[in-house]
């Protein structure tokens, strides 16, 4: 597991043109030696034309990154790896990255981790679809067991093919996500590319 903190954004641009935003934002992180830039996504359904999601990873607890200008953060989660990733090392694998957040009460959060963890373990390996869980964060403050709180998951698959094949993995995969759903409020998913240098 990686010891860094890692911050999640939901960045809004002034225009589409996400590819030249995406090379922006790359560049102001050159300007922070510390900081890691997890990866840049553009959505595909779920994710408004105009929207990056961006990943940073860092040692403090914030990394006081600023946009490029005239673009704004409209949202930010600072959170930490649970049992993935195992290194902030920024991602680079073309295909379908799928940002899916549950709500559900802290108390069930550990639980939570450890039903996707066993899952993961069968639902990596099938044969009919490819599929692998890149991270699994959990926020970083502590809060009152019963307090609600968001899980941020992201699977990465080579094409939409494999993610609707993999709606039906094998039984024990589904046994333990079945037993996740039931412990949250609801979930929510972002279908999304990676976006690379250009």
């Amino acid at each position: 597991m990686s010891d860094q903190t890692y911050t999640k954004r939901i960045l809004n641009c002034p225009d589409q043109h996400l590819q030249a935003w995406a090379d922006r934002v790359r560049e102001s992180f050159t300007n922070h030696p510390t900081i890691m830039l997890w990866g840049i996504w553009q959505g595909v359904f779920g994710l408004a034309a105009h929207q990056l999601i961006i990943v940073s990873a860092h040692p403090e607890l914030e990394d006081n990154w600023q946009p490029p200008r005239d673009c704004e953060v409209e949202r930010q989660w600072i959170v930490k790896a649970t049992v993935r990733p195992l290194s902030s090392t920024p991602l680079t694998r073309p295909g379908v990255y799928v940002f899916r957040d549950f709500w559900l009460p802290y108390e069930h959060l550990d639980e939570a981790v450890s039903l996707s963890s066993a899952a993961w373990q069968t639902f990596e390996g099938a044969e009919a679809y490819s599929a692998e869980p890149m991270g699994l964060f959990a926020p970083v403050q502590t809060m009152p067991s019963s307090q609600e709180c968001r899980l941020h998951l992201l699977t990465w698959y080579p094409d939409f093919t494999s993610w609707e094949t993999s709606r039906q993995s094998d039984p024990e995969a589904m046994r333990r996500f079945i037993a996740r759903r039931e412990l949250t409020r609801s979930t929510q998913a972002v279908a999304t590319r990676l976006l690379l240098p250009a």
